[in-house]
């Protein structure tokens, strides 16, 4: 009898981790080993009722990640730059820096860790990347701001120049634009106005075609494809290639409620913003309305469309239905 694969997930129990953790839990061949700085939580424990291996590993500590990998097949590895930025521990170090320009360098040096690990596992036959576009290189040098995609990207560089043996085995999924935001996120969620119609309100175009994911979902079966497949891809992931126009039309199908798309002007937000993530928001948002969230211009480029065995994901219009979007207009007013 043929022995189970191992994956290894970093970030099990967030959502692209807890989304290729759910899919390969369901795959008879694959042995799932969950790696979480928490192994006592409760997503953690819920993994292991499941039959994950759950393991504690920090992306801060590199020596713990050598275990972690041990006897790896499969590698997915995944960073958190909003979690660096939003842990109140870690104003001080920055040490005088711009917090998101620490939590920038900081996930770059995350990562690599990372990547040197895995390039010393001899078992290893997949490694999968989650990254972004590189939006200081596709635009040019217009737009240096964009740190949480930069991040990534200058880590997927190292990756590339300093372990070519690696990269023939490593396929890049570059999440698209969470749908998440549009409950979770105060800068994203709708405004109910007092005549009933749910404004979304964003300094994006709202004809500009983005790669809207519900990255809980859609994350699994995407890097089950990349696994799956010849290694060398750099995916795009998403379920609908849409605009916000089209998302508010989406929304509308999906509740009844009159919806529109609200165009704000630059350095404006829904919500008071750090002047330093105000810049980057402001960047980012002008990065995606001319050169594309994806960087449209990288010739490596390619989407869903193009994997021969990812199945049909969800619509936009289905996600939306499934939310409670009372508690959303509750918190947003």
């Amino acid at each position: 009898m043929e022995s189970k694969k191992l994956i290894v997930i970093l970030g099990a129990t967030g959502n692209q981790g807890g989304s290729v953790a759910e899919v390969f839990l369901q795959e008879p061949q694959w042995r799932v080993r969950a790696v979480t700085r928490n192994p006592t939580g409760t997503k953690a424990q819920a993994l292991a009722a499941r039959g994950a291996e759950v393991v504690q590993a920090d992306l801060d500590s590199p020596s713990t990640l050598s275990s972690a990998f041990e006897n790896a097949n499969t590698i997915f590895a995944v960073s958190d730059f909003w979690g660096l930025f939003g842990d109140p521990a870690n104003e001080a170090k920055a040490k005088g820096q711009p917090l998101n320009v620490w939590a920038a360098n900081h996930e770059t040096e995350q990562l690599k860790a990372v990547i040197d690990v895995a390039a010393r596992i001899p078992t290893l036959e997949r490694f999968v990347l989650s990254s972004l576009s590189d939006a200081t290189k596709w635009s040019r040098g217009k737009y240096t701001h964009v740190y949480h995609f930069d991040s990534k990207a200058k880590a997927e560089v190292y990756g590339r120049e300093t372990y070519p043996e690696l990269w023939k085995k490593t396929s890049v999924f570059q999440a698209g634009f969470f749908l998440s935001n549009f409950v979770l996120n105060p800068i994203f969620r709708p405004v109910m106005t007092e005549h009933g119609t749910a404004q979304f309100v964003s300094s994006l175009d709202p004809d500009l075609k983005l790669p809207f994911i519900a990255a809980e979902e859609d994350t699994g079966p995407i890097v089950k494809a990349l696994v799956q497949e010849s290694a060398g891809k750099n995916i795009i992931g998403y379920r609908e290639w849409s605009s916000l126009r089209e998302l508010s039309k989406a929304f509308s199908q999906a509740t009844g409620i009159e919806a529109e798309c609200i165009l704000s002007p630059k350095g404006q937000s829904k919500v008071p913003l750090p002047s330093e993530l105000q810049l980057e928001l402001d960047d980012n948002w002008a990065y995606c309305n001319e050169f594309g969230y994806e960087g449209r211009d990288d010739p490596t480029l390619i989407h869903p469309k193009e994997l021969d065995s990812l199945l049909q994901l969800d619509s936009v219009v289905e996600y939306f239905r499934k939310q409670d979007w009372s508690n959303v207009f509750t918190q947003g007013n």
